[in-house]
C-alpha cells in the first residue's frame, strides 16, 4: 500500500511538474488558414476576430487552388471571404468592432486579346465584397482600416494632373466615409504635385497619423504627420530627430503614436518611437532593440492600453533574422520568450494588439508561414534553462527569406 501511494504521488508531482513547465505569460493559437501551407494575419478588434489572407490546398492535378483569399480568422472555422467577380486574389488588412473588414481584391480581364489586372480596395461585409473608392483617375487601391465610425483609409496611384504626363501617378493617402459617401485627400507637405502623401492608421476620435514628402532645402524627406479626418488641410508636422525620415504607423484613442524612424547611415534600417500627441510638447521616444548590435525594430501598433507591439532583429543586419516583439513597462520584450518553452513556433513579426491585449502576428511553425493569436495568461514567464535553446542570437525568426517570400505572394505591409 505505501508502495501504490509513493508512486501515485511521484505521478501526481511529475504531472504537476509538467503542467508548470507547460505554463507561460502567453499561450499561442494557431489561426489556421484555408487549406493551404501559408496564412498571414494583419488586424484583430476588441471580440478577438481578426483577418488577414491565406493560399488554398492543392488540387488534383497538383496546383495550388489559389494564392491568397482574404480570410476572417475564427476559433469555430476560418470564413474565405472571397474576392470580387472575376477577382484573382484578395487580403482583409483592417477590422472594426461591427465585423466589417476592408483590404483588397485583384481582378483580371481582358481587352482585345490582352489580359488587364486591376486591384481595388473592397469592403467585406455580411457575405459580401464591393468596391471602395472607385473614381476617375485613382489606381492600384488598397484600404488598410476601418474605425468604428465607418470611416476608411486607403492608399492608391493618383493622376493629380492628366495633362501633364511628367507629373505621372504619384501615391495619395485618402479618407472615405461610408456614412456619406465622400472622400477626402492627404496632400504632400511638399508643393510639387509628384511627390507622395499616405494615411497610415485612424482612430475611434477620428485622428489619423501618416507621412509625406516635405521640402528639406533643395531635396525631400519623410514626414509624419497628425490631423483629424474632419480637416486633413491642417495636418501637423511631428517633429522628428535630426531631420530623419519619420514613419508614423499607428495611434490609439488617447493619440499615442508610434512607428520609425530612419537610421542616419544605415541602408534602411529603423528604430521604433512613442510619441503622446496630447501632450503640451510632444517628445520622440525611442524605443530601443533587442540588442546594441541588433540595430532594428519597428512598432507596428498600440492600444489603449498603451501596450506596444512589433518585431525588431535578433540577430546582426547581415543576417537579417527578426523576432516579435511587445514593448511594456520601458522595456522591449522578445515574444519567443514569453511563450511555453516546448512550443514549436518561431514569431516573427507581431502586427496588431486590443485591449484586451490578445497579439496577432505571424511566425513559422512545421516549416510553414502561419498566422498566430497570443493570449494572455496571467502567468509567469518560463525558465527554459537549456533543454529548449534558441538560436545563437537569443531567439527570432527567418525574416529575409520570409519576408521575401511573403512579398511574393503580394503581402501588403502597411509601408514597412
Amino acid at each position: 500500500m505505501k508502495l501504490k501511494t509513493t508512486k501515485k504521488l511521484l505521478a501526481l508531482s511529475i504531472a504537476t511538474l509538467v503542467s508548470t513547465s507547460m505554463a507561460a505569460p502567453y499561450e499561442v493559437v494557431d489561426l489556421g488558414g484555408l487549406g493551404g501551407t501559408t496564412s498571414v494575419v494583419y488586424d484583430i478588434n476588441e471580440a478577438g476576430q481578426a483577418v488577414g489572407y491565406a493560399n488554398g490546398p492543392l488540387n488534383d492535378e497538383g496546383e495550388r487552388e489559389f494564392f491568397a483569399h482574404a480570410v476572417q480568422f475564427d476559433d469555430s472555422g476560418n470564413v474565405d471571404l472571397g474576392t470580387l467577380e472575376n477577382g484573382t486574389s484578395s487580403e482583409a488588412v483592417g477590422i472594426n468592432d461591427a465585423m466589417v473588414a476592408v483590404g483588397l481584391s485583384n481582378v483580371s480581364s481582358e481587352s482585345d486579346g490582352v489580359k488587364i489586372a486591376q486591384q481595388f480596395a473592397v469592403v467585406y461585409e455580411s457575405g459580401t465584397v464591393s468596391k471602395i473608392l472607385d473614381i476617375e483617375g485613382v489606381s492600384s487601391v488598397v484600404a488598410y482600416d476601418i474605425n468604428n465610425n465607418n470611416k476608411v483609409i486607403l492608399g492608391a496611384n493618383y493622376d493629380v494632373e492628366p495633362d501633364n504626363d511628367d507629373i505621372g501617378k504619384p501615391s495619395r493617402g485618402f479618407i472615405y466615409d461610408r456614412n456619406t459617401d465622400q472622400y477626402s485627400i492627404i496632400e504632400p507637405f511638399a508643393e510639387d504635385p509628384s511627390r507622395n502623401s499616405y494615411v497610415t492608421a485612424i482612430n475611434d476620435n477620428d485622428d489619423i497619423v501618416g507621412f509625406a514628402d516635405i521640402e528639406d532645402g533643395e531635396s525631400f524627406r519623410i514626414a509624419s504627420y497628425f490631423a483629424n479626418a474632419s480637416d486633413v488641410s491642417t495636418k501637423i508636422e511631428i517633429e522628428t530627430i535630426d531631420n530623419r525620415a519619420l514613419f508614423a504607423r499607428s495611434i490609439n484613442n488617447k493619440q499615442e503614436v508610434v512607428g520609425n524612424i530612419y537610421i542616419t547611415g544605415t541602408r534602411d534600417n529603423r528604430e521604433a518611437f512613442y510619441i503622446d500627441m496630447s501632450a503640451g510638447n510632444p517628445e520622440l521616444k525611442l524605443l530601443g532593440f533587442f540588442d546594441e548590435d541588433f540595430t532594428d525594430s519597428r512598432a507596428m501598433d498600440i492600444n489603449n492600453v498603451g501596450q506596444i507591439v512589433g518585431r525588431a532583429l535578433v540577430s546582426v543586419p547581415t543576417i537579417g533574422e527578426s523576432g516579435a516583439f511587445l514593448y511594456e513597462n520601458e522595456e522591449m520584450k522578445n515574444l519567443n520568450e514569453l511563450i511555453a518553452c516546448d512550443s514549436p513556433w518561431t514569431l516573427t513579426e507581431a502586427r496588431a494588439i486590443n485591449d484586451a491585449g490578445q497579439i496577432v502576428g505571424f511566425g513559422t511553425v512545421d516549416g510553414e508561414i502561419r498566422a498566430f493569436r497570443l493570449d494572455p495568461t496571467g502567468e509567469p514567464v518560463e525558465d527554459c534553462g537549456e533543454t529548449n535553446p534558441q538560436p545563437s542570437d537569443g531567439g527570432g525568426s527567418v525574416p529575409v527569406i520570409l519576408l521575401g517570400i511573403l512579398a511574393a505572394l503580394g503581402i501588403r505591409r502597411r509601408y514597412s
